[in-house]
């Protein structure tokens, strides 16, 4: 074995000083530079940025590989799907990052060793200032750390008068706003507790000292790839408060922790810009409730004892087992076949998800079976491997798609849900019996809140069914939350809705200038009721009325229902009664996406002014990124997901509409800084979240839950 001292751009000279203490690892760099190390079989890497592409040996790898919130470069994704063999990680919520991300060479959980720990002697000289009862916090205090809500909750739970004292060791850095944070907080709150900053460096011996000296350690880190500091606090015998989710919950749990209650949030990280990277945001009231209950408990509780478990699990000589066992495995492990996936959605017909299943099956790349509804009218001829095999809508027991999946010898099952598609009872009885028989089963829920109209089809119903899939995908944070509050949140994943990548897509974006010609306000999506259009209409009316020269073009096809025949006949009494038959383009067939994409390219603003909808996410709108177009949208949850990248209208009513349109177009005019850069950003987004991309994301997914199902199986006999 040799040791090579690198890091993301390349290799750089260790130091002297920490070579001559450790003679050791002296001795594995010096083999570095020799032939015997240029011709290993296998080549491990742990840096950052991770670099790959130049790995040569027969069996390359990264070994104990960290991320922590779940938004994970799919360029990192790729590359290590080209030129990685294996990948080891430091928890099991690391594991989910990438494999949600696409990456689909075998990633094994090892951990990180702890027991070095146990070799270090508290320097005995090294004291701090201490209360009654002193709580703990270590770490860099990055954003993701939460040590704002530490602060916040802090100063909720106690006053200065109490016996308290909360000691935040960290360092400084760019990303390190703590002291700003705890003036802002004594300057609000004369009363505020007794806080003590630690800044300076100290070496191992002093920080064990310093958790000797203390009560709890507290840790409302948003995301963690194994959160090393718990670990420490643990076998130093502190109580630990920490967050329910990422990397330390494969040692923390109620029994030997106080988990932080969470919800979901859109990861607000120094890193650079991932729009759909998740993370935990931790409840400040739940946290403060926790400290002041340690607090209230503090008479007389012994130290605790350190996990055996912890130290079982976790020890270095256990982690570089299971190292060298997964480098092993893969120089071992002969080529698997890819997957056969079944796709079960509605298929070739008037449906936005069915539009979003042909978008993403075009560009899967694995051998699939659509596993289709009966429909009464097709778009097209259907294509060899589709089945039609169930009924939209109505009482189906799902047999004949379950014969289907038999038939074809499926690995993997995909089912788009929505509420309408099935009998929820008779759809969680089969997700069960594909569990059973020991498939891959992966849910896309395309709408997560109960109808109000159906009070009979509720999600709750499915959850013991949906536990079980290897995984959820949602469209949205707040489904996320929506699904945490039924229980479900280790198999949940963010999966965005895709765009599509036109061959030619429109360059510049603005209205015309200073009203030359007038400013074309473009929709698009099903002419439905909730969608906004006859608000749009009356927003153009009242625009017009002040003199302003818009017209409006409806790219909105009629859905086979009555209620979209029914607003698009209240749109054009509109239309007939404001006289703008001459200043609207009404067009309600169904069209194909380059023509459609053409209509809303030649507009000047792409506008979705929807009312209040159940929908999780609109597919619609990303037709209006696609064209290249400034995209206007009403404020609601629906559009959550594109905060960056559209312009958010003051409200829904017609007023607010033509408030909004019109200060957008007068922005485009005039070229203003804030326009022009979240048109830049709504372009990254779409760069980001091409059909190509995403299905090269979804592939790599299904691939590597494929590939562990048999050693989950061969693992848990019972399931």
């Amino acid at each position: 074995m040799s040791l090579l001292s690198a890091e993301g751009p390349g290799p750089f000279a260790p130091d002297k000083a920490f070579l001559d203490a450790n003679p050791d690892l002296a001795r594995l760099h010096a083999r570095s530079v020799t032939p015997a190390a240029a011709a290993a079989e296998v080549v491990s890497r742990n840096m950052y940025p991770p670099r790959v592409a130049d790995m040569q040996a027969r069996v390359n790898g990264l070994h104990n590989y960290a991320w922590e919130e779940t938004g994970f470069p799919f360029a990192y994704a790729e590359a290590f799907n080209e030129s990685l063999q294996f990948v080891t990680v430091t928890s099991r919520h690391v594991k989910r990052v990438l494999v949600d991300a696409g990456v689909s060479v075998p990633v094994t959980v090892v951990g990180n060793g702890v027991d070095h720990w146990s070799r270090i002697a508290p320097d005995p000289d090294y004291r701090v200032r201490t209360a009654g009862y002193t709580f703990l916090h270590v770490s860099s205090c990055f954003p993701r750390k939460g040590a704002d809500v530490l602060l916040e909750s802090y100063g909720r739970a106690f006053r200065a008068r109490d016996d308290v004292l909360l000691v935040v060791k960290t360092f400084p850095n760019p990303h390190n706003r703590v002291e700003d944070m705890l003036a802002a907080h004594r300057a609000a709150d004369p009363d505020y507790p007794d806080v003590l900053l630690l800044m300076d460096d100290v070496g191992e011996a002093q920080l064990k000292a310093l958790y000797g000296q203390c009560d709890a350690l507290v840790a409302p880190s948003r995301a963690e790839g194994f959160g090393l500091p718990i670990a420490e606090a643990m076998l130093s015998g502190l109580h630990v408060i920490a967050t329910g989710w990422s990397g330390q919950t494969d040692f923390c749990n109620a029994g030997n922790a106080e988990l932080i209650d969470f919800s979901f949030a859109r990861a607000e990280t120094h890193e650079e810009d991932k729009p759909d990277s998740v993370w935990a945001e931790p409840d400040a009231e739940h946290l403060a409730s926790l400290m002041s209950e340690a607090f209230r408990r503090k008479a007389g509780r012994p130290r605790l004892p350190a996990p055996q478990d912890l130290l079982d699990a976790y020890g270095w000589a256990e982690v570089a087992r299971r190292n060298v066992a997964a480098a092993a495995l893969a120089a071992e492990t002969p080529y698997r076949a890819e997957p056969k996936v079944g796709w079960m959605s509605t298929y070739n017909k008037r449906c936005g998800i069915a539009t979003y299943s042909r978008h993403l099956l075009d560009v899967l790349g694995l051998p699939t079976v659509i596993l289709a509804g009966h429909a009464d009218e097709k778009l097209g001829k259907d294509g060899h491997n589709v089945v039609r095999c169930w009924h939209e809508g109505k009482v189906d027991d799902l047999a004949a798609v379950l014969a289907a999946i038999e038939a074809w010898k499926l690995d993997v099952v995909m089912v788009q849900f929505n509420y309408g598609f099935y009998d929820l009872d008779r759809l969680a009885a089969f997700l069960h019996r594909l569990v059973d028989d020991g498939r891959t089963v992966v849910v896309t829920l395309h709408a997560t809140i109960d109808p109000a109209h159906e009070p009979h089809r509720k999600l709750e119903t499915l959850v013991p069914a949906l536990a079980r899939c290897a995984r959820l995908l949602v469209h949205s944070v707040n489904d996320m939350n929506r699904l945490k509050r039924h229980g479900l949140v280790e198999n949940v994943s963010l999966f965005p809705h895709g765009v599509l990548a036109p061959k030619a897509r429109a360059a510049g974006a603005a209205p015309a200038r200073a009203r030359a010609r007038p400013v074309t306000v473009a929709s698009y999506g099903f002419f439905l009721p909730n969608k906004g259009l006859p608000e749009l209409i009356e927003a153009v009316h009242i625009l017009r009325g002040r003199g302003l020269d818009f017209r409006l073009r409806l790219v909105n096809a009629e859905f086979p229902t009555e209620a979209s025949y029914r607003t698009i006949q209240q749109a054009k009494a509109l239309i007939g009664r404001y006289r703008l038959w001459t200043h609207v383009d009404l067009r309600t067939d169904f069209l194909s996406d380059e023509e459609s994409l053409a209509l809303l390219a030649s507009a000047d603003i792409v506008a979705y002014p929807y009312q209040e909808t159940t929908e999780s996410a609109s597919g619609a709108v990303r037709y209006g990124l696609a064209a290249g177009k400034p995209v206007a949208v009403t404020p609601l949850p629906i559009f959550q997901d594109l905060d960056a990248c559209v312009f958010k209208l003051p409200g829904t009513a017609p007023a607010q509409i033509a408030e909004g349109l019109e200060r957008l177009a007068a922005d485009a005019a005039a070229g203003t800084p804030e326009f022009r850069e979240r048109l830049d950003r709504a372009r990254s987004w779409r760069d980001g979240h091409a059909y190509p991309v995403l299905g090269r994301r979804l592939a790599g997914m299904l691939k590597g839950l494929a590939r562990d199902r048999p050693q989950r199986q061969a693992a848990d006999p019972e399931g």
